[in-house]
């Protein structure tokens, strides 16, 4: 009796020696990388505000152009046999630089725009990595649950046969059953997390949520190409959202330029009269800037101005501090699953092995056995939260270091 658990138990810490089969390419297998670029030709949000970079240009190109002239038609039936009839054409004038400013803001708004592009793709190349690591975690959590699986249904087919055969008891029986359906239950909550992660995917990639997606690889990234010094530097230099600060910055100084043209000559005073008073046989109506020099529009400007001044200085003091949040948290994720490698996983094996052994040689019961299985597998669904920590923080570099740091 005891050599039929011996062999069920042999069964069961398989799990502990025999890696995971290779799992076959299938059709349609693409990488995180892959996967990324078509993100960034897809995704719905990228298209939309590549189209606000199109509804910019088109402004900038009516920014240019001149206004158009208005005619003017009237008349006047009196009760005697006089008529009247007035006609008259009205030009608007782009002086004083009034051209030059619509145009220079609208030049500022388009690269602004382009900007925010970038920053757009930064964040989703970020969040297609993330979720993909989900993804991965995700799978290797259900390739280990169905190897147990396995191997827990194995030995629970030879043990039944040995309870028929009297050589083991029963309890042992329901004991192994009552794991596999164990098993199995949990096996159904991580297919259905790989299922959900998949979904996600598809979305930030623009696909059809029926489209195919398998995703391949593991949850391991190169080393850092970048030290905290170099990535810092690059950040503040390349990072898009630092770069749309300053585009904005650029456009309310441009916006100023533009109210002075509303209000000012080219030398900074008021308009004469004879610049703005035009006969041909008729007459002309204008406003005089006088009482009214838009100097309220031209005092807002300079006030935007500073302000996004002040945000581009903000928003490089958040970057350095993203950066550095970044790097300590990769450190601390690394250590952690250093522990795991060198200190648990191996240690959880052992422990097993050798509960197993005692079972064998009636020193135990299957529960204990079965209890150092399921710590096993915890011990293995927390090395995968350790591998998918280094996974988010290496990623959350790249994030916060906006051009990539591998």
């Amino acid at each position: 009796m005891r050599g039929g658990n011996g062999l069920a138990l042999l069964l069961i810490g398989l799990v502990v020696t025999v890696p995971l089969p290779a799992r076959a390419q299938a059709v349609g297998e693409v990488s995180v990388d892959e996967l990324v670029a078509r993100a960034l030709v897809d995704n719905p949000d990228l298209k939309a505000a590549r189209l606000e970079v199109d509804a910019s240009a088109g402004r900038l190109q009516q920014a240019g152009l001149r206004p158009n002239p208005m005619l003017e038609l009237g008349g006047q039936k009196a009760l005697s046999p006089d008529n009247n009839l007035t006609v008259g054409i009205s030009l608007p004038l782009d002086l004083n630089g009034r051209k030059e400013g619509r145009v220079g803001v609208a030049a500022r708004e388009i690269e602004t725009r382009r900007r925010q592009v970038a920053e757009r793709e930064r964040q989703v190349r970020a969040e297609v990595r993330m979720k993909a690591g989900e993804l991965l975690a995700a799978q290797r959590n259900l390739r280990v649950t169905d190897e147990l699986l396995g191997v827990n249904r194995s030995a629970l087919d030879v043990v039944g046969t040995r309870v028929r055969h009297g050589a083991a008891p029963s309890l042992d029986e329901g004991l192994l059953l009552v794991e596999v359906n164990r098993l199995d239950a949990n096996r159904q909550l991580a297919q259905s997390r790989v299922e959900i992660a998949a979904l996600q995917l598809k979305l930030l990639a623009g696909m059809a949520p029926d489209a195919s997606l398998t995703l391949k690889g593991e949850l391991a990234l190169p080393p850092l190409a970048l030290d905290l010094v170099g990535a810092t530097e690059r950040a503040v230099s390349d990072r898009p959202d630092l770069a749309v600060a300053r585009s904005e910055a650029a456009m309310a100084a441009a916006m100023v330029k533009k109210e002075e043209a509303e209000g000012l000559t080219a030398t900074g005073g008021t308009r004469p009269i004879q610049d703005v008073f035009h006969y041909f046989g008729g007459g002309v109506s204008i406003v005089l800037p006088l009482r009214n020099r838009n100097e309220g529009n031209v005092a807002a400007a300079r006030a935007a101005t500073r302000a996004a001044e002040r945000r581009v200085e903000f928003a490089v003091l958040t970057v350095q501090q993203e950066v550095g949040a970044a790097f300590t948290q990769y450190e601390a994720a690394r250590r952690s699953l250093d522990i795991y490698e060198r200190g648990v996983r191996d240690l959880a094996r052992r422990n097993l092995d050798v509960i197993r052994q005692a079972y064998q040689l009636g020193r135990g019961s299957l529960l204990d056995v079965i209890a150092e299985q399921r710590r096993l597998i915890d011990v293995e669904n927390g090395y995968t939260d350790a591998l998918k920590q280094v996974y988010d923080a290496a990623v959350g570099i790249e994030r916060a270091v906006g051009t990539g740091a591998r």
